[in-house]
């Protein structure tokens, strides 16, 4: 039964790997979670071809394995992409922000030293009588399930108080996900080292629902709404926006395009008095600069909540001289 609903979480992460394949920085994060949780699926398959055909119940280290470390090297990409996209970077520019790039680090690591090792293994590695091969995956598990809880923690200090919007709950989905799947981990380890694991354990039933969690996850930030059309003719899309009003508006969606790619002009073609014309090649706003700003902002701020926001921010700032004050909206200031 267990493995039936693994194979079933794969199902989602075919799914989930398509979604990813946009690479936008936001996109190159759900691509590498995709990608994990794809490698992960087929560790288990392995694993579970030696449980059940071969009648091996654990087989470590086995062919599984490569699947199931490479799936760390994937998460971390995704989590570090993951934490640009929601705006974790814009804390690093502070005091608070550097401290916890050392520090999170160091607790993280001793974290996972003192659970993986420690309590674990009785804080004896015993690498004098290993394989190579063992020698190396009792290395890249803790390893991996480290940069993974520090990534995790860093994503939630550094993005907190600024992470919002519609994107919140799914990417909540990955982290938890993440987490889960750090504590099935010390299972693991902990059962194969005592010699007390089995399989289908509740070990087992963690690692199942990490990777339902991930899958579900990933296909929750699916971006809906960007037409083919818009889609095809937007790639090549440059404007030659003359007025400085214009200017900033386009910088604004090009900065949120950094992030979200072009779904950031599906979204600013819906914002009333804001003129986007492919066909010719312009970007224009109509009637009140102000409230078509604000409205601008606001749209993206659906999206990502004070993490967009800070983005337009950051682009006003670099046309405060060259506008009236009056032009500029309170939330952009």
């Amino acid at each position: 039964m267990l493995s039936l609903l693994k194979q079933r979480a794969i199902q989602f992460l075919v799914f989930a790997y398509v979604i990813g394949l946009a690479w936008w920085l936001f996109g190159r994060g759900i691509f590498f979670f995709s990608a994990g949780v794809i490698a992960w699926g087929m560790g288990s398959v392995i694993y579970g071809y030696y449980n059940i055909a071969l009648e091996v119940p654990v087989p470590y280290p086995s062919f599984g394995d490569i699947g199931y470390s490479l799936s760390y090297f994937f998460y971390a990409i995704g989590l570090i992409n993951l934490g640009k996209g929601i705006g974790a970077g814009y804390k690093l520019r502070t005091l608070k922000g550097k401290i916890a790039i050392i520090g999170i680090p160091i607790l993280g690591l001793a974290l996972t030293y003192y659970m993986f090792i420690t309590v674990a293994r009785g804080g004896e590695f015993g690498y004098q009588t290993q394989s190579l091969t063992k020698l190396f995956f009792d290395i890249a598990y803790p390893l991996g399930d480290a940069v993974v809880v520090i990534g995790i923690v860093l994503i939630y200090g550094l993005s907190f108080g600024v992470f919002g919007g519609r994107f919140r709950w799914p990417v909540n989905l990955l982290l938890v996900g993440q987490l889960l799947q750090y504590f099935g981990d010390f299972n693991f380890s902990y059962g194969t080292t005592q010699g007390t694991y089995y399989f289908a354990n509740w070990g087992d039933l963690l690692f199942v629902h990490a990777v339902l969690l991930i899958a579900i996850g990933v296909n929750a930030l699916d971006i809906q709404g960007v037409s083919s059309r818009v889609r095809a003719e937007l790639v090549a899309f440059a404007p030659r926006a003359t007025e400085a009003i214009n200017n900033l508006a386009l910088e604004i969606i090009k900065g949120q395009e950094s992030i979200i790619g072009l779904v950031a002009w599906d979204e600013a073609t819906r914002v009333p008095g804001l003129n986007i014309d492919v066909r010719n090649n312009s970007l224009s706003v109509e009637g009140n600069p102000k409230d078509v700003l604000e409205k601008l902002a606001k749209r993206y701020e659906e999206l990502f909540g004070e993490a967009s926001l800070r983005i337009c921010k950051d682009v006003t700032r670099k046309f405060l001289s060259q506008l009236p004050p009056e032009q500029i909206p309170n939330i952009l200031q």
